[in-house]
């Protein structure tokens, strides 16, 4: 029951958005699909998805569109990197802390030509308790990896809008 109201407070947000950006070649329609997973944990880019959408749904002057056929321009998305190490141990040698750590790489491409219009890589880290119960660990990891989606869609529109 904890595990839910945390994650259901996290979700939430605060409901922050950017205004006044535009996106590079004052794209107006933009698809996304759904980003390639390079990793070895499954279901990361479902994941990455609904963070990624809202932020760019939230975005005044760009509407995302259900095809490629019918955009200004294509938000590729690849995550490269997913990987979980100790950082910290207690008294008896034992994992206390954890730290969750995902890279992806965005390209916009202009849809009429091909131009490459940004590109970069993105890297968010998070750090959770190492529990016992097996069933509570992957909660606490979920956890983790929703808010390093979170922060990474931040970070991505951030870098689109401003152009860095």
């Amino acid at each position: 029951m904890k595990s839910l109201i945390l994650l259901l407070l996290l979700l939430s947000g605060c409901g922050y958005q950017f205004s006044g950006g535009q996106l590079p070649g004052d794209i107006r329609l933009l698809y996304l699909p759904l980003a390639a997973n390079r990793t070895a944990e499954p279901l990361l880019e479902n994941k990455l998805a609904g963070p990624v959408t809202a932020v760019l749904a939230r975005q005044k002057g760009v509407e995302l569109v259900a095809s490629e056929s019918h955009a200004d321009a294509v938000l590729n998305g690849t995550i490269s990197r997913y990987s979980v190490i100790p950082i910290s141990y207690d008294a008896n040698d034992r994992i206390s802390v954890l730290q969750a750590t995902m890279v992806v790489r965005y390209q916009l491409v202009q849809q009429r030509d091909g131009k490459l219009l940004w590109q970069g890589d993105l890297m968010r880290q998070e750090t959770y308790n190492a529990v016992v119960d097996k069933n509570a660990q992957e909660d606490l990891e979920s956890i983790a990896i929703e808010m390093l989606a979170k922060n990474i869609a931040d970070d991505l529109l951030s870098r689109l809008v401003n152009r860095f």
